[in-house]
């Protein structure tokens, strides 16, 4: 039976127990279930177990030696500096001992004193009171032009002014000049090496790694196959279900 089945029989005897109680007083009993239990079923079979579990182990193989070369220093390089010393000459080239220039030059004017005549008294018409056969009398008197000279100063030559250039005066300098400043000259000396022939390890001492594979047998196992059921069955019992 499954475990549906059994729910559904243990429901179904359930309700038939509470409906055969009136029967225990006079009714009929129309179906009868009774409980039943089902054990656990088992079987043998066959099972691969390790017999031996896998190992590994380390074989050592041994260093191995020969006959080798090597390089040895026999002498060690180096470096060696020279100092080049600086190197000058002398050259001479034109420099101004005195830059041009501009003088301006001029002459004072000439003068010269003169007697020039001039105008004293420029006459004209005058009024004045004058006294006539006895009589003072008011007339009109003409009076000519009065002259006289004084000293004036003229200008004979006007001066005058002008420039001149006055050109440069050059010479000759000699002067220091550097061609080639100081400077270090390096030398390398290379080391020097010699071959020499000895007895060496050509391949040292080692482990190695060998798995060594499970070993497999069977044995015999029982199982479960089936858990423990419980269950209903139904009966019929003679004159009553």
């Amino acid at each position: 039976m499954t475990g549906r089945l059994l729910i559904s029989l243990v429901t179904a005897a359930s309700s038939l127990a509470v409906a055969a109680s009136p029967a225990s007083a006079g009714g009929r009993s129309v179906s009868c279930y009774q409980p039943v239990v089902e054990p656990a079923a088992y079987a043998t079979r066959l099972e691969t177990v390790v017999v031996r579990p896998a190992e590994t182990v380390y074989d050592v193989v041994p260093a191995r030696y020969g006959w080798g070369t090597r390089e040895v220093l026999v002498e060690p390089g180096g470096v060696s500096d020279t100092i080049l010393p600086a190197e000058y000459r002398f050259v001479e080239k034109q420099i101004v001992l005195e830059p041009a220039r501009v003088i301006a030059r001029s002459t004072p004017p000439v003068y010269r004193t003169v007697n020039q005549q001039v105008v004293v008294d420029p006459g004209g018409e005058r009024w004045e009171w004058r006294i006539v056969d006895g009589k003072r009398v008011y007339c009109r008197i003409v009076v000519p032009p009065r002259y006289g000279t004084r000293p004036t100063t003229v200008v004979v030559e006007p001066g005058r002014q002008w420039t001149e250039v006055v050109p440069a005066r050059y010479g000759v300098s000699r002067e220091k000049v550097l061609v080639r400043p100081e400077s270090v000259q390096r030398y390398v000396v290379p080391p020097r090496y010699e071959t020499v022939r000895e007895w060496v390890m050509i391949e040292p001492e080692r482990r190695v790694a060998r798995i060594i594979p499970p070993e497999y047998g069977t044995r015999e196992v029982t199982v479960k196959v089936q858990e423990e059921r419980s269950g209903w069955r139904q009966v019929h019992l003679g004159g009553s279900c």
